[in-house]
């Protein structure tokens, strides 16, 4: 029995995947549970393992190819194939031919969604729109097919795959890429999927975004002092040690429920206030920079949060998280106080309407009733967007923040 074999859904929100690497090539023998090919979405990699033995036949899809959900990109002939080129019209099943198939790929939302009135407004993100722009793809017509949904860059780009973009007028500048002079010795790397992802969304963030900072200072004795009381007990019922990131992912999110408006995001209808606290972690790994998701973290606890983040860290490393788990946060914390770094500022992951980064602690002398004593200070600086978030309603929320950094019983107990 022929067996075809389509780009795999992994997780709720994919709807493309990249091939990056070919295990197996066309004629070769695969044995069940073989991996054939690789393939990357957003910023993880899976293998997809062969579902029978057979012979691989009909491979459509090449090395970097991004390819919708669903799309045949080869197939699985039982037995021998008798050749390695294109097998005959003999030992192809009566399935639509595979070129056939990979030529036009289809968005999912076309495929399931009729054609709907936009009403004269095409809701779209703001990326979504400059792709479409440098493509020359009509927004109205993909509203259309999508059935009224505000359109993402993943709507775009599968559009790509199905129609011939109309040309712009206006000449397009050459990627600064193209015109880097390479000189003996330089070694180039190619871009991976995530590290495009990255420089896409870092630079929506600068370009998409009113980006705005503040910092300050904040005695963390107390929480260093929570964390030594609570760690015996945490770790016998939990099974995991807490960390000092632990507490600060807990405290931020106490803040931003005291302060609801920098959990909100932006959207063309107006600014949509958020009822839940997911709580993004940036994580960096070999590849490049992650953000796991601690869903619903303003109902957990201490312990509960430790267990969630080592989770989230092991797993990531392992490159084992599905893409909805670092999907849907609402707020991120990044640090580099393992490096060292005292103060630095954040990209917003967006579509958020802030990020937290928190510095190293680093023991400093300061005045406490007017006597110079050495504490344990840390500084965290604020990135918000000043579309979304006024500088006074910033500084509140940084005021609650550094009252509970310097008194964690409020936010503990």
């Amino acid at each position: 029995m022929n067996t075809s074999i389509v780009m795999p859904k992994v997780g709720l929100t994919m709807t493309e995947g990249k091939i990056v690497e070919w295990r197996k090539q066309a004629g070769e023998r695969v044995e069940k549970d073989e991996v054939i090919f690789v393939f990357e979405t957003e910023k993880v990699t899976f293998e997809f393992e062969s579902p029978s033995a057979g012979t691989l036949t009909s491979v459509t899809a090449e090395l970097g190819d991004v390819v919708a959900v669903g799309t045949q990109i080869a197939m699985l002939v039982a037995g021998e194939a008798t050749s390695t080129e294109a097998p005959s019209a003999a030992c192809e099943t009566p399935a639509p031919e595979p070129a056939a198939v990979a030529a036009t790929p289809a968005p999912l939302a076309a495929a399931v969604a009729p054609p709907a009135a936009t009403n004269g407004k095409v809701r779209a993100t703001p990326l979504a729109r400059r792709l479409a722009a440098e493509a020359g793809i009509s927004l109205e017509q993909l509203a259309a097919q999508s059935g009224g949904q505000r359109l993402r860059a993943q709507d775009v780009r599968a559009a790509q795959q199905n129609v011939a973009a109309t040309q712009v007028t206006a000449p397009i500048a050459a990627p600064v890429a193209s015109v880097v002079e390479i000189t003996q010795g330089d070694r180039v790397v190619p871009l991976s999927g995530m590290r495009r992802i990255i420089a896409e969304r870092m630079l929506a963030a600068k370009t998409q975004t009113a980006a705005t900072y503040m910092t300050l200072s904040a005695d963390v004795s107390r929480v260093m002092e929570a964390r030594w009381a609570l760690m015996d007990m945490i770790e016998a019922e939990r099974g995991v040690r807490p960390t000092l990131t632990d507490f600060f992912l807990k405290i931020c999110a106490a803040a931003l429920a005291k302060h609801p408006v920098l959990n909100a995001r932006w959207s063309d209808d107006g600014v949509v206030w958020l009822d839940r606290i997911h709580m993004g972690m940036a994580t960096a790994l070999d590849e490049g920079l992650i953000v796991p998701v601690i869903t619903d973290i303003e109902t957990k606890s201490i312990g509960e949060v430790a267990v969630a983040r080592q989770d989230l860290a092991t797993r990531a490393r392992a490159g084992q998280l599905l893409p909805e788990e670092m999907h849907g946060s609402t707020f991120t914390l990044s640090s580099l106080g393992m490096f060292g770094v005292e103060e630095f500022t954040s990209n917003l992951n967006l579509p958020e309407a802030g990020i937290l980064a928190v510095g190293a602690i680093i023991e400093t002398p300061v005045v406490v009733s007017g006597e110079v004593v050495i504490r344990p200070m840390m500084k965290v600086t604020l990135t918000y967007d000043h579309r979304i978030v006024d500088g006074a309603k910033a500084g509140a929320f940084m005021q609650t923040l550094k009252a509970m950094l310097e008194n964690p019983i409020l936010v503990i107990a």
